[in-house]
């Protein structure tokens, strides 16, 4: 006659509450995670973007223009002239 294990409520939700916790765990740890890269092209940009905000985030307003107007051309070619005038001249 072999000896039959007889479990009790004590007994077993010792015996269940461990199994459960390391079952849980191993639901949570061995989950796929969630891929941030698609074949996508704009949504795999936008999460590359969105991770290198994360890692150095600047702040930009949305107000600014994305392009110089150009009414402002002749202030952003004044400098650049000189700049490059200097460096002819550094060549020489």
């Amino acid at each position: 006659m072999t000896p039959t294990l007889r479990l009790t409520p004590a007994r077993g939700m010792r015996t269940a509450l461990p199994l459960c916790l390391c079952a849980l765990a191993a639901l949570l740890f061995t989950a796929p995670q969630a891929r941030a890269a698609s074949d996508d092209p704009v949504t795999a940009q936008a999460s590359y973007l969105a991770e290198r905000l994360c890692e150095n985030p600047v702040p930009a307003p949305d107000q600014l223009p994305r392009v110089a107007p150009r009414s402002t051309a002749p202030d952003f070619a004044r400098p650049a002239v000189a700049a490059l005038a200097t460096a002819v001249r550094a060549r020489r």
